[in-house]
């Protein structure tokens, strides 16, 4: 049987120009679906991750992360957030202006919020959101007092970029596949690399690549 959520969102696909759609959370977990059906559950979760990101790298932009949409060869990809946690995602025709689907599409996110809000799922996200909360909360008490070379790197990107540049070192460690506390000069100089070679402002850049040259002479000093 159907829930209210299935129903809203069938809504959404039976919209002219839409030919699937989607509802993941923060989590990547697939919600709701309307989708041809050799489209699994994990290719899903694939595509929810991707937008995700993309979300996350608007709102680093302060670009407007309420909605956006990506233009293929042969359709196109509308992303919409809701309910504070909650990401619809339609796949639609390339050819369909703004004027086409926004207000029909304001109009299903409404039926889609009240419709999630009846349901199980967003309470269980609620408490996976406060236990997700926590856990980063404590993760970033142990960064704070990580005096390793991983740590006042850390630091010392937090200091010229803010929390991009928390994340930025976070993302260096997972793409050089690297686990706290460094220990050899190799793989300070991975992370220490990778993140310069992604900070976009020239001055901020020479400042980081000067003051953790200082870091990493010494954490060597350390461990020699």
């Amino acid at each position: 049987m159907a829930t209210k959520l299935e129903d809203a969102l069938r809504k959404v696909t039976a919209l002219p120009g839409v030919k699937a759609a989607f509802v993941f959370d923060q989590f990547h977990a697939i919600v709701a679906r309307d989708v041809p059906g050799q489209y699994s559950n994990d290719i899903l979760k694939r595509i929810a991750s991707q937008l995700y990101q993309l979300a996350l790298f608007s709102w680093k932009a302060k670009v407007l992360t309420q909605e956006f949409r990506l233009v293929y060869d042969k359709y196109a990809v509308y992303t919409r957030l809701f309910a504070k946690n909650f990401y619809l995602v339609v796949f639609m025709e390339k050819n369909l202006e703004p004027a086409d689907f926004r207000q029909p599409l304001n109009l299903s996110v409404l039926v889609l919020d009240r419709a999630l809000r009846t349901e199980d799922v967003f309470e269980s996200n609620r408490t996976m959101l406060k236990v997700a909360q926590l856990a980063e909360h404590s993760l970033k008490e142990s960064h704070e007092a990580d005096d390793s070379f991983a740590g006042q790197f850390r630091r010392l990107c937090v200091t010229y970029l803010g929390q991009a540049g928390r994340d930025l070192v976070d993302l260096a460690m997972e793409e050089q596949y690297l686990f706290p506390p460094l220990r050899t000069e190799e793989d300070m100089r991975k992370l220490r690399d990778y993140a310069l070679m992604h900070v976009i402002h020239p001055l901020k850049r020479q400042i980081i690549q000067k003051e953790s040259k200082k870091l990493l002479e010494k954490a060597l000093n350390n461990y020699a």
